[in-house]
């Protein structure tokens, strides 16, 4: 870990303190966390960097990335240096981030991949303000929901519902003590 100002810690691998750095300082994560429940949390893995767990939560200033276990997730993430990239490429507001974020969840591409599996259950989602950020980013995610058949609500908790399954390969080859290989479903 790096020093970093305020006090904390940047992580050393430049793929993570980008991705960190994009969560809490661009302005397009800095409105999506504005709509979303402090306290809100996901689990964050990295392809590249097996056996470590991170987690992404929600805290009065926005979003910080930070390394260990997460109590309470809403989602697990899991992702390439490559999806990372391309996440860092994107210009635009939450809607231009939240349709690139969703293609790279929807891509065939294994190096700019981004693993999700939902573990919350949709009424939750719904209470820490996912919904509302999904609507926030609706013209631009408008043309990738139709594409996928998520055409009304009760489409989109289907689709979270099919999401929502015990912990992936490359959750559970990182957790405490696993000497499994992280690898993709």
């Amino acid at each position: 870990m790096i020093p970093a100002a305020r006090g904390r810690a940047e992580p050393a691998d430049p793929h993570v303190a980008r991705l960190a750095a994009l969560f809490a300082g661009h302005p397009a994560w800095r409105e999506a966390a504005r709509r979303i429940r402090r306290g809100a949390s996901s689990r964050v893995f990295f392809s590249h960097r097996p056996g470590e767990a991170w987690h992404l939560v929600r805290t009065r200033e926005g979003s910080r990335l930070a390394p260990g276990p997460c109590e309470d997730p809403d989602f697990a993430f899991r992702f390439t240096p490559g999806a990372i990239d391309r996440l860092c490429a994107v210009e635009g507001g939450v809607g231009e981030f939240a349709a690139e974020l969703f293609e790279r969840v929807l891509s065939a591409e294994d190096d700019t991949r981004v693993d999700l599996r939902v573990i919350a259950p949709f009424p939750r989602l719904i209470a820490r303000g996912y919904l509302a950020l999904l609507l926030a980013a609706a013209p631009r995610l408008a043309v990738l929901r139709a594409r996928h058949g998520v055409k009304t609500l009760g489409d989109l908790r289907r689709l979270v519902e099919a999401q929502r399954s015990g912990p992936r390969e490359w959750e559970v080859a990182s957790q405490p003590g696993s000497d499994r290989e992280s690898t993709r479903d």
